[in-house]
């Protein structure tokens, strides 16, 4: 019986790729066993539970970007966390590890090197992060999801061009199932804003801006995930908006979302975009303007060049610039058809089944 170590950190970014790779290699094998690494407390654990998998809780934090107090305390925390990442290999003792990038992702690739377990490294970003770099260094493959990334790499010969992989759910979502779920209407198009797993003020401030603009019937429905964190806020932002917005703190079914919706509003996250270009889905993209290297904005340029979408940076983000594109991609059904053909043209087919043949070759 074979054994997979997934090291994941705490956003839906770094969490799903690793979970459609487990949901593609159990599908394969059955005496192979997957089990999840993540830091604690994070709602990650929540996600990959549901998804069926085991999951081990360790002691690792990130770096703070800003100068503060948590500076001091980083050395001790990584050296608590490094020890607790190694009692985790050393007793679960897998046949591979799989980091999908991200403070969680580094030390497990690196330590696991270190014992003989060999290593791949997924980067869902077109510009790699930190411990993507490291971990180039130790894995024995590093899988891209764009060429790219290739140039930011410090050890490049590794790497291959595999593609973000998607879950399955996502590409066998269905839209009456949504919109019977969630008690929307089937007789008009969908909007669909979705911040990330942690939700995003300015869309959810600037979609509700754009709603009392757009007066008491559009012709089609918004369905806003506001993140948990923004939900009492977003509830009483909505008290005075029409009936055809509907917030909502977090979906936990978006294969079927993805299915059921017309268009999304999004920031611009690797993963987000790859499941766009599953579902096909036409897409007004907000990049995140603070995310690492400014990562998103080149996500988005990406995606957007094949006409899947259209960027709008968070600058220029108001209510009246997002009420006047919704209109123009939503009433328009030909434009919103061409969009999704390019949507689905920014994507990597196969990307999951492609990591599972990687994994399977090392696991041998």
């Amino acid at each position: 019986m074979g054994k997979v170590l997934i090291a994941v950190s705490g956003t839906g970014g770094h969490v799903y790729p690793g979970i459609a790779v487990a949901e593609e290699l159990v599908s394969r094998r059955a005496d192979l066993s997957v089990l999840f690494a993540t830091a604690r407390g994070k709602r990650a654990v929540e996600w990959i539970r549901r998804a069926g998998f085991d999951v081990r809780e360790v002691s690792l934090a990130g770096f703070a970007r800003r100068p503060g107090i948590s500076w001091l305390a980083f050395p001790f925390r990584l050296v608590a966390g490094a020890l607790g990442s190694f009692a985790l290999l050393w007793k679960e003792s897998p046949q591979l590890v799989v980091g999908t990038g991200g403070y969680v992702s580094g030390p497990f690739v690196a330590l696991a090197t270190a014992l003989g377990i060999p290593t791949l490294v997924l980067e869902q970003n077109a510009r790699p992060g930190v411990a993507t770099r490291l971990g180039s260094v130790f894995a024995r493959e590093v899988h891209l999801a764009d060429g790219s990334a290739r140039a930011g790499l410090w050890r490049r010969g590794r790497a291959v061009v595999s593609g973000n992989p998607v879950r399955a759910d996502v590409e066998r979502g269905q839209r009456d199932r949504f919109l019977a779920s969630h008690g929307l209407p089937s007789d008009r198009p969908l909007v669909l804003v979705i911040g990330g797993s942690q939700g995003a003020r300015a869309l959810t401030r600037a979609t509700f801006d754009a709603a009392r603009r757009l007066g008491p019937d559009p012709g089609f429905t918004l369905l806003v995930q506001t993140g948990e964190s923004l939900a009492e806020e977003a509830r009483a932002a909505a008290e005075d908006l029409p009936s055809w917005v509907h917030p909502v703190p977090f979906l936990n079914d978006m294969g079927d979302a993805y299915a059921a919706a017309d268009v999304a509003v999004t920031r611009a996250g690797a993963m987000t975009l790859a499941e766009l270009s599953a579902a096909g889905v036409p897409a007004i993209l907000v990049p995140y303007p603070y995310a690492a290297a400014d990562h998103q904005t080149d996500n988005a340029r990406r995606h957007a060049e094949h006409d899947g979408a259209v960027v709008m940076p968070e600058r220029e983000l108001t209510g009246d610039a997002l009420a006047a594109t919704l209109q123009g991609i939503v009433g328009d059904a030909a434009r919103r058809q061409a969009m999704a053909d390019g949507a689905r043209r920014a994507g990597a087919l196969g990307a999951r089944e492609r990591i599972a043949d990687a994994c399977e070759r090392w696991l041998g």
